[in-house]
């Protein structure tokens, strides 16, 4: 007779229990049902909010997560907040596969922007060259809108901090270290107009392609510039500070190619009696060198 006695609080204890427990889940699935209906009416925001309310009272209530994430990907695009639903679902139900492989692809987008972060963390930390690799194949592998802008977002975050360092190296003199530090920072703006499939660099880019070439200039090793201002021109022909520079570049050979010069110049808007003159230095030169050869 003691022993029902002892029992009795507890299985009242269980009742209660039960009772709530059927208590929230309905309270939850009316949420459910509520979100069915915006949803129907093309109302996402509010189906969402009804669907955390329902996720709130049952975390386990596996269609509320389910929808959540369709909501947040397909109507609102809010990949973080439909990679932690497809994760969630998945763990709740691991045997389907169209839930374990949108989690995956979102685990997937997550790590991409990581790998940036991390690169542009390397930019910080002083390892620019490997820093901006890094963040060249981050921003190559990446496969959404939202992870390119991720990435792109953390390469013109590493701009300024290279320029700042390259301004550093040429106040100290090393100018060879500088012209290399500046040509890391036109990368990254090469980086952002190829991701955005932009024909134009970024014309903050301007200042530094001339702090480069003056470091270059400075440092007897003008031709080191030559291939990242043929590769900004590759992208962007029509951009008169590269061209401009590039010009300089061809002006200060041994001996110095007055024609590219002066077509360079005049790409760059130069006035026509500067790439007269040059074209005809250009022919005095060829002149001389038939006369040499003669």
């Amino acid at each position: 007779m003691r022993r029902i006695t002892s029992r009795a609080p507890l299985v009242a204890l269980v009742l209660v229990v039960s009772i709530l427990a059927a208590g929230c889940m309905s309270e939850a699935k009316k949420h459910l049902y509520k979100a069915e209906d915006l949803f129907e009416k093309k109302d996402y925001e509010a189906a969402r909010q009804q669907l955390l309310q329902a996720i709130k009272l049952d975390p386990n209530l596996l269609d509320a997560h389910k929808a959540l994430a369709n909501i947040d990907e397909q109507f609102l695009h809010n990949d973080d907040e439909a990679a932690r639903e497809y994760q969630a679902a998945s763990a709740l139900d691991p045997t389907d596969m169209k839930l374990l492989q949108k989690a995956r692809y979102y685990r997937y987008l997550k790590e991409q922007e990581e790998e940036g972060d991390k690169a542009l963390d390397e930019v910080k930390t002083g390892d620019i060259e490997q820093g901006m690799k890094d963040l060249r194949a981050a921003l190559l592998a990446t496969r959404t809108k939202e992870t390119r802008a991720h990435v792109s977002k953390d390469v013109a975050d590493a701009i300024p901090i290279i320029v700042a360092q390259g301004d550093k190296l040429a106040q100290q003199q090393k100018y060879v270290d500088a012209a290399k530090t500046y040509e890391q920072a036109i990368r990254g703006y090469i980086l952002l107009a190829e991701a955005a499939n932009q024909q134009k660099i970024a014309p903050e880019a301007d200042s530094v392609l001339h702090e480069m070439t003056v470091a270059a200039g400075k440092a007897g090793a003008p031709d080191m510039t030559s291939a990242v201002l043929q590769d900004v021109l590759s992208i962007d022909g029509s951009n008169k500070a590269a061209n401009m520079e590039l010009a300089q570049v061809y002006l200060k050979q041994q001996p110095p190619d007055y024609e590219t010069a002066a077509e360079l110049m005049g790409r760059a808007g130069a006035p026509k009696a500067e790439v007269d003159k040059l074209h005809e230095e250009a022919k005095r030169q060829e002149a001389k060198a038939k006369t040499h050869r003669r």
